[in-house]
């Protein structure tokens, strides 16, 4: 493929990811600690969100998120015009909210489409620290989307973990979210214990100090055809060098 085509693909590429956004934030309107017992009750059921590994025993837990992203989608469509957007990034914000058995470790992020299951009880949720992940079965559809190692610093400490990002996610699950988040309302996330001894512990939607969990979600036009159809041609000569390089 000339050079010429390249470079216009690469500029391609560019104007997807340059394209003017308009972001929102989206604080979970739900959130649970789910121990092997069930959801965590009480106040500290939804004033926290937390994720400990079997080290923790009975304490053990992975936590979910539910966003409500209807208002954001509102914003893009008054941006933008009804559809005529779509998803740049997402990020997932979270704030420490430390406690004494707070530990440094790995999480796991994973997307879900089960928007419906009870966060609070009465639920069927349980962590099983004999499932890899622990919360099998219960989210049978969920997508892993990243990992990353929680370090306790101080409460009040923001974290920010990209989720999805143009022009190339990548990643099954980081499309669905997109997806997801163009084609319904509720989104929902679950962050389960990549180690036995993580206790990453955050503030849940209802804490008084701190924010809950966040989703920032940047919106961008969508493109005009001729930009897709000179991105794709971009995405495969990267595809076909590669391959080339591999054979060679």
């Amino acid at each position: 493929m000339p050079r010429s085509i390249l470079a216009a693909a690469v500029l391609a590429a560019l104007t997807v990811a340059s394209a003017p956004t308009f972001a929102a934030q989206v604080e979970a309107f739900q959130n649970a600690t789910v121990q092997p017992g069930g959801v965590r009750t009480g106040g500290s059921g939804i004033n926290f969100f937390n994720i400990e590994g079997t080290d923790f025993g009975n304490f053990a837990s992975y936590g979910v998120a539910r966003f409500d992203v209807s208002a954001a989608k509102a914003e893009f469509d008054a941006a933008y015009g009804a559809g005529q957007w779509l998803v740049a990034s997402v990020t997932l914000r979270l704030t420490q909210a430390n406690a004494a058995f707070t530990a440094d470790g790995g999480v796991n992020v994973y997307f879900t489409g089960d928007d419906s299951v009870a966060l609070t009880a009465p639920s069927p949720l349980r962590y099983d620290a004999t499932k890899s992940p622990s919360f099998a079965p219960n989210f049978s559809d969920a997508a892993f989307l990243t990992s990353y190692q929680f370090r306790e610093v101080s409460s009040g400490t923001v974290e920010d973990y990209s989720l999805y990002a143009l022009p190339i996610a990548g990643i099954p699950a980081a499309n669905a979210l997109a997806d997801d988040i163009r084609n319904d309302n509720i989104v929902t996330l679950v962050l389960a214990d990549g180690t036995a001894g993580v206790a990453a512990t955050y503030a849940g939607f209802n804490n008084n100090t701190y924010a809950g969990p966040t989703l920032v979600i940047l919106a961008a036009p969508i493109p005009e055809p001729e930009t897709y159809a000179l991105l794709g041609a971009g995405l495969l000569l990267v595809g076909g060098a590669r391959a080339l390089r591999r054979r060679g």
